[in-house]
């Protein structure tokens, strides 16, 4: 592209529909469970998403060493077809970190990277873009800006984005996981209006349907390792105007979302997630790395009857 300050060599593909956060699979002794997280790899490439993100919140990258995502990064791409993106996450308190791991991860086949703001020292916009710029200098690749101040106490600036799609062509998407639908109405407007091919993600599951309705492009939904093909279908019936199906759909995630306040505070999302996919007999089970804990079996037992209901609900003609 032409007219921005850094321009990739090559045309580069959109970032858009269904992309699922990866949970990482542990073992009893916490260790990475390589072999659930390949099984799982291979049951979401079925169920039709358009994209994966490795080290991700949901899967508890603070918890993750280096060396253990780049081989969870190694094992999506082994599993994916090139027709899916692997885009795994690169943030880190410190840019020297999130710039070896986004070169190191496309090394190793990534289709782009997904990045936080710093999230220790963020006194100013300015910090927050030298760090976005210094990741998208180096790779070739699409850039995601993802902005979740529940997690990090940072709300990335509209004009931020703005300012970054301006001048990097590979700064190609925001992943967005915030609840102030204004501020998601505002970033597809001003972001659409300097950069048409730019694409904007939820990362909230049940802003899925007001965020296709506003212009937006898809979801980041950390429910969808468990049901993916409610989002994919939810994303497939809005494109081809199935509004039957689309409110159909739409009840089942809002239904599902339900699991993300099951429990008190101690247990995240991932932990939810893996316990649903334990009861409904995946490979992965329930472990988590402190200082997350696992849901009981009162909890699991909760969860699953959520799950059911979504499942019903989906059913509904």
């Amino acid at each position: 592209m032409t007219g921005y300050v850094y321009a990739c060599g090559a045309s580069l593909p959109r970032v858009e529909g269904v992309v699922v956060p990866l949970i990482t699979p542990f073992t009893s002794d916490g260790k990475v469970d390589y072999d659930a997280f390949e099984w799982h790899v291979k049951r979401l490439v079925d169920g039709g998403v358009s994209g994966l993100f490795p080290n991700s919140t949901t899967g508890e990258f603070v918890h993750v060493t280096f060396d253990e995502a780049l081989r969870l990064v190694k094992a999506a791409v082994a599993a994916t077809p090139s027709s899916i993106m692997v885009l795994p996450g690169v943030s880190s308190l410190r840019t020297e970190d999130s710039v070896r791991m986004a070169r190191e991860f496309v090394n190793v086949g990534a289709d782009g990277v997904v990045v936080l703001p710093p999230f220790f020292f963020r006194s100013s916009e300015e910090i927050a873009y030298r760090h976005f710029s210094a990741v998208a200098k180096s790779v070739d690749v699409p850039v995601i800006i993802y902005n979740n101040p529940l997690n990090t106490g940072v709300v990335v600036p509209v004009s931020t984005y703005v300012r970054l799609a301006s001048e990097f062509s590979n700064v190609m998407a925001a992943k967005v996981t915030y609840a102030d639908f204004s501020y998601l109405v505002e970033l597809i407007r001003d972001v659409k209006a300097v950069r048409k091919d730019f694409t904007v993600l939820t990362g909230l599951d049940y802003m899925f349907l007001p965020t296709l309705l506003v212009g937006g492009d898809g979801v980041v939904p950390g429910l969808g390792n468990i049901a993916p093909e409610l989002y994919v279908g939810l994303y497939r019936a809005f494109n081809s105007r199935d509004w039957d199906g689309v409110v159909r759909l739409n009840r089942a995630v809002l239904q599902l979302s339900r699991l993300y306040w099951l429990t008190g505070q101690g247990v995240e999302s991932p932990a939810t997630i893996k316990a649903v996919l334990e009861a409904i007999g995946a490979p992965v089970k329930r472990y988590v790395r402190e200082p997350l804990r696992p849901l009981n079996d009162e909890e699991v037992k909760k969860a699953l009857e959520i799950f059911n209901e979504a499942k019903s609900e989906a059913a509904i003609k």
